[in-house]
């Protein structure tokens, strides 16, 4: 019955159109910033972000264990090459905790689209760590995206700090970006090795999920004492988590099936798979700056504005032929 819905979607033209790519990349990056915007907002109504990503990992992984037995959609590779995968997934997605954790932090003293704007940046490492290893193929053009990417973050940690942290904010926004610059270099290591891509999508979500789920899990039994005990009892019983864990985990599943890989997917097949990744990174720094300003009320200085314009420049630039 699944593959019959995804075969009668496929049929209709548009949605193996160019523009159905392009609006599908939009809308998905666009929903990422609500990450950021839950990770900013939780703490201040209360509620321990951990426990945010905690359930959020349990209702993601149990949807995607139902689906992967519905689809038959299991792993071909041999055992140690799933496991390999998996594992290293599972270690990447420990990382990914650690930083919005890092994050959520951050912008509690700190203004939210720039420390959001610096962790989405590190997307140039993976670049640079495949040019230098893996044979990617190094052009003047995404040379000067790298260069326009390291000119942003310079400019964004020159943003006016009006906060009373003394910089605590930029210190942990830069640990962030350099926790998911080694993290984004795990997640894309499975794709340099042809072996691994008999993994299919939803056993490294599963392995990614399940990552998140036991690194949520080691992060509250590390602090557990009865204060701690008591929140989490209180959060439990508290409807924003639970608005919260739904709202992330409801565009993170139902778009990652409809719109984010089938984008993907569609953009290759008109031969603009690389534009993909900046297009979704390009639309969550800008969906999130809107937000800082419209919905968080904050400032926007010369400073970001020009961040802004050289960070999505970059963006284009990296991804180009």
């Amino acid at each position: 019955m699944f593959h019959q819905i995804v075969d009668f979607f496929s049929s209709i033209p548009f949605f193996s159109s160019v523009a159905f790519g392009i609006i599908a990349m939009v809308i998905v990056g666009s929903s990422w910033c609500l990450v950021g915007l839950v990770m900013g907002d939780a703490p201040k109504k209360g509620i321990d972000s951990s426990l945010v990503q905690l359930w959020g990992a349990v209702i993601a992984t149990t949807s995607s264990i139902v689906i992967m037995f519905a689809t038959s959609d299991y792993s071909t590779a041999s055992w140690k090459v799933t496991l390999y995968v998996c594992l290293i997934l599972a270690f990447s997605a420990a990382l990914n905790f650690l930083m919005l954790e890092l994050m959520s932090r951050a912008m509690q003293c700190g203004p939210n689209g720039v420390i959001w704007s610096i962790i989405q940046s590190a997307m140039v490492f993976p670049f640079m760590v495949g040019m230098i290893f893996f044979d990617v193929k190094f052009t003047i053009l995404r040379g000067l995206g790298i260069v326009l990417l390291l000119a942003a973050l310079v400019l964004f940690a020159l943003t006016k700090d009006n906060s009373n942290s003394g910089g605590k904010w930029k210190l942990l926004a830069f640990a962030g970006l350099v926790i998911t610059a080694i993290q984004q270099n795990l997640s894309v290591l499975p794709s340099y090795f042809a072996e691994a891509d008999k993994v299919p999508s939803i056993v490294r979500v599963i392995a990614t999920e399940m990552g998140f789920m036991i690194s949520a899990i080691i992060w509250n039994l590390m602090r557990m004492n009865k204060e701690h005990w008591q929140k989490i009892k209180s959060n439990l019983k508290n409807g924003m988590l639970w608005k919260y864990t739904i709202a992330l985990q409801f565009f993170n599943l139902f778009f990652s099936y409809t719109l984010h890989y089938p984008g993907m997917n569609v953009m290759a097949d008109h031969g603009m798979g690389g534009m993909s990744y900046p297009m979704m990174v390009g639309s969550c720094i800008v969906s999130f700056s809107l937000s800082s300003i419209f919905l968080l009320k904050e400032k926007f200085n010369f400073y970001q504005l020009g961040a802004l314009i050289v960070c999505i420049s970059g963006l284009v630039f990296i991804c180009t032929k």
